[in-house]
């Protein structure tokens, strides 16, 4: 017996199992049944509640009481998640370990919530086009139904990127002769003097492009876009997705360094093994600090995160950005910041979704290279998914034998393949818009000299428009 369908009908599936409800075992599993529920929906509040605190944010200014005050409170609300986040797991665990029949078959090792297209086609007819304002919500029905769709493809994502970097989102659907909606792609649009006119699917973010369970639907829709590019004066159109074989023009240099998790922090560690455990200790004499929360460490995660992109020579996201995805109540976003002496060194963003936990960014200042903070940091974070129920951590998007992928294996991370496809005009040329591009090299290395505040000033209108 699965043990949400338990709990959502403890007394049917009492029946099914051949319990009675007056015997010991049937009246102390609908008791913690009960009890589950009723812990459920206090955490709902607690989160609701907590969504509210992070919302208060915007409206008062940084340093005052009432900020202090918004704190303070978010620190009691965050408490508060854990410690109920904490007991309702083991008490889930116990019920599971007391259902008579809650053995599972063995099975093939289960894959990450990666988005994958079915190999079938769609029998029937279909048109293309493109949805307006009004029917938006229709498309986002379609999202909610489809199997490990990414979270990035979901409206809290479109109203950040449109409310912080005034990009609009535009979406094209597959309509089946009934009316249905069997596929579609979203296109986040750029105008950029410096980069161009261009369109992607999903931008920022690792994951997003065509969803739909068929592959011919999938190939329509590709094919649709070259009108799309044409009529829109685009010089190309960019469109994420983990699936081969669907356009000619394609890129599939980047591969999701995706790591299994066990169920206890205990596996973790023999899961590792003696080499990386050693590593992540390295850094234990130094006295490292880990914290977890929301926007009470914006401060120090951007502070951490804007020197680490100045060093790299890279343009620096504004903190808008991770404040609007820290608010977001459907966004299930978590900074980690460690500290040194009460000073951040090494931080990280985390967004958790289908029961996995990405980290899109993560930074650390070169001074705490030689403290190895860096891998003590991912060593906790790991710790933190696995006490939160997630069953696979993402390390995020490497080139194939790169520092970045090499740094990701040692973990026991496997590679997953990215296919990014590109719908061109006649005579177009695949895009360069990347840190590989020679034609950078200048420019990042003029980057690495400027003082922190001044990239902090500069980047956000230049990154904005680098997807």
């Amino acid at each position: 017996m699965d043990i949400k369908a338990f709990v959502r009908d403890p007394q049917a599936a009492l029946k099914e199992m051949g319990l009675d409800l007056k015997e010991e075992l049937g009246s102390e599993l609908m008791t913690q049944a009960q009890i589950i529920k009723d812990e459920r929906q206090r955490l709902k509040a607690l989160k609701a509640d907590k969504a509210e605190v992070a919302r208060a944010f915007k409206s008062v200014a940084d340093g005052t009481s009432e900020h202090a005050e918004l704190i303070e409170r978010m620190q009691s609300v965050s408490r508060s998640v854990k410690a109920l986040e904490s007991e309702l797991k083991k008490r889930e665990k116990y019920l599971r370990a007391a259902l008579p029949s809650e053995q599972q078959p063995e099975s093939k090792p289960k894959l990450p919530p990666l988005y994958q297209i079915p190999n079938s086609d769609y029998a029937s007819a279909f048109q293309i086009f493109e949805l307006d304002a009004e029917q938006m919500d229709r498309w986002y029905q379609f999202v909610k139904a489809q199997k490990d769709a990414p979270a990035y493809c979901f409206p809290a994502w479109r109203e950040a990127i449109q409310s912080v970097f005034g990009h609009q989102t535009r979406v094209w659907v597959a309509q089946s002769e009934a009316g249905d909606i069997v596929g579609g792609v979203p296109l986040t649009f750029f105008n950029s003097r410096l980069f161009g006119r261009f369109a992607v699917s999903v931008p920022y973010f690792n994951y997003g492009g065509v969803l739909t369970p068929y592959t011919d639907v999938a190939r329509a829709l590709l094919k649709e876009l070259e009108q799309v590019c044409a009529q829109e004066e685009l010089d190309h159109i960019e469109v994420r997705t983990m699936q081969p074989e669907l356009w000619p023009h394609k890129s599939s240099k980047k591969v999701s360094m995706v790591l299994p998790l066990p169920k206890s922090s205990q596996r973790l560690d023999e899961q590792l093994g003696a080499k990386v455990r050693a590593q992540c200790k390295k850094a234990e004499p130094y006295n490292p600090e880990i914290r977890f929360g929301a926007t009470d460490l914006l401060d120090d995660f951007y502070r951490v995160f804007a020197i680490n992109m100045r060093d790299l020579g890279t343009p620096v996201y504004t903190k808008k950005w991770f404040s609007e995805l820290l608010t977001q109540p459907d966004i299930e976003a978590t900074l980690a910041v460690v500290y040194v002496g009460n000073k951040p060194v090494s931080a990280g963003f985390l967004v958790g979704h289908n029961g996995m936990l990405e980290i899109p960014w993560a930074s650390t200042v070169r001074s705490a290279n030689a403290m190895d903070t860096n891998m003590w940091m991912y060593r906790q974070i790991l710790d933190f998914a696995v006490r939160n129920g997630y069953e696979f951590f993402d390390f995020g998007r490497s080139t194939r034998d790169a520092g970045t992928y090499r740094f990701k294996k040692q973990w026991g991370a496997q590679p997953f393949e990215h296919h990014w496809y590109y719908i061109l005009p006649a005579g177009g040329s695949m895009p360069g818009l990347n840190p590989d591009n020679p034609k950078y090299k200048f420019l990042i290395a003029a980057w690495k000299r400027l003082p922190v505040w001044i990239t902090k000033l500069v980047g956000p209108p230049l990154v904005k428009n680098i997807p």
